[in-house]
């Protein structure tokens, strides 16, 4: 299995999709908030923090592409994180993704079909099951996916989404309340903001394109039978905490050894415990270790676009049969603005204020909603419209009335 928080990476612009938290923004002037720059992961000479960004990333993109060949790729991204899939799950073959689902756009591109390097894939809608929309096409290998307001689930057959829909449900027990081994290992290692680990041997290999190599540190974990690495990131004291717990009926003083003077070698601090057959690593990294940072950009004011008698008629024109209303989620520490009617328009841009945090669609013609993270100074929500490279305000609230 394998994880990822897209949370963290807040309203960034400029990140790589596939791997928001290990790749960087390059751009100074986006609007990003925390974003870990980090090395690439085969600069990194401590497999510790290595290896759940290197293996991780393998299952993650794994799994984004086989959502990208539903059509619902724009699901996942990590320039409106607020927006559709917040966290993803890649267990075997099963892509879950979790968070604020535009149901209805969701069902029209599955509907639709998808143009690119995947073809066109078409999705019928086949019954419903504890609340999703299952959602099967005719292609022999395709997947079956099941659409709710909260997740998208896409497995290889109706059953294996039904099992996740059901476990979802609490209809079924849980993996880790059901076996020990898996529960020590959530236990140990948690979650995190990225982690990647399996139960039962595996062979990483095959979670690795043709033109990359598995390190010798990753043979040394896949030998064993149980395994999770996790990262996790703290923007507030500059750090990343790196875990890795390891299950072997057969562990070896040999291995062990060579697992505890290699992984955390890097780190500011790191521990390493053995209980019988079981192993954990700890570590903690700052800009010292690894030469990490987190970068806070986007706090320059941002010219301001004109508003109420002076908006341009173009973009007056494009809004005039619609509609915004704003919902204040404080407990996400976001602002949902709804879409009513009818607004064309070539971008729409959400902005909190004074913090600067956007989010944007372009082309706006079928949008439905967008989110915006805000931060507890942020007082007002303003949504900007642009119509040929003129912009306006056109509607805003106040976050002290909500």
């Amino acid at each position: 299995m394998a994880y990822l928080d897209f949370g963290l990476t807040q309203s960034v612009s400029d990140v790589d999709p596939t791997l928001p938290l290990i790749l960087h923004s390059e751009t100074e002037g986006s609007p990003t908030e925390f974003v870990p720059q980090l090395p690439s992961a085969d600069e990194l000479g401590d497999p510790l923090v290595r290896f759940p960004l290197k293996a991780g990333g393998q299952v993650i993109a794994v799994g984004i592409l086989q959502l990208a060949a539903t059509g619902l790729g724009d699901l996942v991204d990590p320039g409106r994180s607020g927006r559709g899939i917040t966290d993803l799950f890649v267990v075997d073959e099963t892509v879950i993704g979790a968070g604020d689902i535009d149901v209805g756009r969701a069902a029209e591109s599955l509907r639709s079909g998808t143009d690119g390097a995947f073809g066109e894939v078409r999705f019928t809608s086949t019954g419903d099951h504890d609340g999703y929309t299952l959602y099967e096409s005719d292609l022999e290998d395709s997947v079956v996916v099941a659409l709710g307001e909260d997740a998208v689930v896409a497995a290889g057959t109706a059953a294996d989404v039904r099992t996740v829909l059901e476990t979802r449900a609490g209809e079924n027990d849980r993996l880790a309340a059901t076996y020990d081994t898996a529960g020590w290992l959530f236990d140990t290692a948690g979650l995190g903001n990225l982690s990647v680990g399996w139960v039962n041997a595996i062979d990483l290999e095959e979670y690795y394109w043709d033109d990359q190599s598995v390190s010798q540190a990753a043979k040394t974990l896949g030998e064993h039978e149980h395994a999770l690495a996790t990262l996790s990131f703290a923007p507030e004291r500059d750090e990343v905490t790196a875990d890795i717990a390891v299950a072997d009926r057969d562990l070896e003083a040999s291995v062990t050894d060579r697992i505890e003077s290699r992984f955390g070698s890097a780190a500011v601090e790191a521990t390493t415990s053995v209980d019988g057959n079981r192993l954990t690593v700890t570590g903690t990294y700052t800009d010292d270790a690894i030469d990490i940072e987190f970068d806070k950009r986007g706090r320059t004011e941002t010219p301001a676009a004109p508003s109420g008698e002076d908006i341009p008629e173009p973009v007056r024109e494009a809004v005039e049969d619609g509609e915004f209303t704003f919902e204040h989620r404080p407990e996400n520490s976001l602002v949902r603005v709804n879409f009513e009617g009818e607004i064309d328009a070539d971008e729409v841009t959400i902005r909190a204020r004074p913090s600067g945090l956007e989010s944007s669609m372009s082309p706006a013609d079928s949008i439905r909603y967008l989110n915006v993270m805000v931060e507890s100074d942020d007082r007002e929500v303003i949504v900007i419209v642009t119509v040929d490279d003129l912009s306006g305000v056109v509607a805003r609230t106040t976050l002290d009335e909500q």
